[in-house]
């Protein structure tokens, strides 16, 4: 799946144009989705972050990201883990280190949330824009400003809950005393409440609504779903629904909520 960078809607891997806003710019995604919960997980992981079961592995053909973008990814990754190293908790079923954000384990599933409840972490207050920074940062990563003179403030660490249908999503933030904030467990910098993608690097912060997978392809379909957007494939034992709509430019066939055409970027009519 890909997702469009001017409306942020998922599209297939095949689409040449967004279905829900006609535009080309799209961006893969590296994620894969929880099945269960809906979160997103770096693909390398087993079990979710989020809800601790297992990320089923999916049938579907996912992108794959350049060499250069891998290893770019790989570097950053390195370097936030090691300025973090003392924010890293171990545990407590097989070992692994993992990070504040974690509220499983991602090797073995174990819930590790009560390990960095209320646990206190420090961060530099750039004095030019009053964000957060990372202790070891020698310019603010908002506006760039010296920290030179910046001065440490402590918050705790707590987590934000969320009920997506009968599933309940923990999510790490850190609170000053002054409100909760959005920790993100890319690259660690702190968001406002009501940001829905970091700040800092783009990752989405809000869960997803849970999914469905059809059975027959194994499209990813909307929670309250009753037949598949791809192929029609009926969860509920229903008859199928009405037929998609033909493209009149290219004869393409879209999804009957699509309000243009996948294939040549043209406007339902």
């Amino acid at each position: 799946m890909k997702l469009c960078k001017n409306c942020g809607e998922i599209n297939e891997n095949d689409s040449l144009f967004c279905c829900n806003c006609g535009k080309s710019d799209f961006v893969f995604q590296e994620e894969v989705t929880c099945p269960h919960c809906g979160a997103t997980n770096d693909k390398a992981f087993a079990h979710c972050t989020n809800c601790g079961k297992p990320l089923e592995k999916q049938p579907t053909q996912t992108a794959t990201a350049s060499p250069v973008a891998v290893n770019l990814r790989q570097e950053m990754s390195d370097l936030y883990d090691e300025a973090n190293a003392s924010e890293m908790s171990a545990c407590p079923e097989c070992g692994e280190m993992l990070p504040l954000t974690s509220i499983f384990c991602h090797k073995c599933g174990a819930s590790i949330a009560k390990l960095t409840m209320h646990k206190v972490v420090k961060r530099k207050v750039c004095p030019h824009c009053g964000q957060f920074n990372a202790n070891d940062a020698i310019y603010c990563s908002y506006c760039f400003s010296s920290l030179a003179d910046a001065e440490s403030a402590q918050l705790q660490v707590v987590h934000d809950v969320k009920n997506l249908g009968d599933v309940v999503v923990k999510q790490t933030m850190l609170d000053d005393g002054g409100g909760k904030r959005k920790l993100c467990p890319n690259c660690g910098a702190l968001n406002a409440p009501e940001e829905t993608f970091c700040v800092s690097c783009g990752l989405k912060l809000e869960v997803d609504p849970q999914k469905k997978y059809c059975p027959n392809c194994s499209t990813e379909n909307q929670g309250d779903a009753s037949f598949c957007i791809r192929c029609n494939w009926s969860f509920d034992g229903l008859a199928p629904k009405g037929p998609t709509w033909e493209c009149p430019h290219c004869k393409a066939q879209n999804d009957h909520d699509s309000a243009y055409c996948t294939n040549c970027g043209k406007p339902r009519k």
